[in-house]
C-alpha cells in the first residue's frame, strides 16, 4: 500500500509540473567538459530555464563565468545554478575559478525556486555512519593556524564540506527535488542520512552525481522504502526534472 501512495504522489506532482521539469536540467560531473552541454542545447527542441550541476565542475584554468558565456547565447535568461563536489575543493585555484561564477549562483544549503518547483541542493558530506569531527564550518575553521596552508588561507576543503548544522537547517524546509552530490544508501556507496533529509524535506524525487554511473533502473527497487524517487547522473549525462535522459553521459572512468 505504501508504494501505491508514492506511485501517486509522484505521478500527481509529474503531471501537475511536467513542462516546468521538462526545462529543468540536471547535469552530472562534467570535470571540465563542457562541449556535451553545448551540443545538446544546439540540437534540442524543448530548451532548458535552468541548468543545474551536481558538483564536480573541476576547472582550474578560467573562471566559470567565461565558460558560461557560449551556454548563455542560447538564452540569456537561463539560469545557472550548481553545487561544489570534492574535486572543487583541490586546489585554491579550482575553488577560485569556480567561485568566479558571474550570474551563476551556488545554492549550497538552501532551497530555491526554480521556475515552480522547489529544489533543494546539498554538496559532498562527511562519512556516515561515522561521527563528523566537527558539528559546523565555524567550529572547523576555529582551530588554530594548523588549519591553513598555501600562504596561511584556509583550505578550500573547510569551506566545501557539509557539517550537521547545514544539513539540519536544510531539513527543516519543505522542497520538491534534492540535489546532492553524493548518493542516497539505495546505491552501494551511498547515505541512509540522505534517505531521511529527502523524506523531512518531503521531495518526490532525488539527483546525485559522483559516482559516474546511472544505477536509476536498480533504485527503481528501493521506490516504497525511500519514498522518493532517486536519479543516478554519470559524467556529463544530462536528464530532466522528471528523470528523462536528454544526454546519455560519457563511460565511467
Amino acid at each position: 500500500m505504501e508504494e501505491d501512495v508514492n506511485d501517486i504522489r509522484i505521478a500527481a506532482f509529474d503531471r501537475d509540473r511536467a513542462d516546468a521539469l521538462r526545462r529543468i536540467w540536471f547535469v552530472g560531473d562534467v570535470h571540465g567538459e563542457f562541449r556535451y552541454l553545448a551540443q545538446t542545447l544546439l540540437q534540442t527542441e524543448m530548451r532548458p530555464r535552468w541548468i543545474a550541476f551536481v558538483g564536480d565542475i573541476d576547472i582550474d584554468h578560467r573562471p566559470f563565468r567565461k565558460i558560461l558565456e557560449p551556454l548563455r547565447r542560447f538564452d540569456p535568461r537561463l539560469g545557472i545554478a550548481f553545487i561544489h563536489g570534492n574535486h572543487d575543493a583541490d586546489s585554491h585555484q579550482h575553488w577560485e575559478m569556480l567561485h568566479d561564477a558571474g550570474e551563476a549562483v551556488v545554492l549550497h544549503g538552501l532551497v530555491a525556486n526554480l521556475s515552480g518547483v522547489w529544489v533543494a541542493f546539498l554538496e559532498q558530506i562527511w562519512m556516515p555512519p561515522s561521527s563528523p569531527a566537527f558539528a559546523s564550518k565555524q567550529a572547523a575553521m576555529s582551530r588554530g593556524v594548523f588549519q591553513y596552508r598555501g600562504g596561511q588561507r584556509s583550505s578550500p576543503e573547510y569551506h566545501a564540506a557539509i557539517y550537521p548544522n547545514d544539513l539540519d537547517r536544510l531539513a527543516a524546509e519543505r522542497a520538491d527535488i534534492l540535489v546532492t552530490h553524493e548518493a542516497p544508501s539505495c546505491h552501494p556507496r551511498g547515505f541512509e542520512i540522505l534517505d531521511d533529509l529527502a523524506r523531512r524535506l518531503g521531495v518526490v524525487r532525488s539527483f546525485h552525481g559522483h559516482h559516474h554511473d546511472d544505477l536509476t533502473a536498480e533504485y527503481a527497487q528501493h521506490r516504497s522504502r525511500l519514498g522518493f524517487d532517486a536519479i543516478g547522473l554519470r559524467c556529463c549525462q544530462i536528464k530532466n526534472g522528471l528523470g528523462e535522459e536528454i544526454f546519455e553521459g560519457l563511460p565511467s572512468w
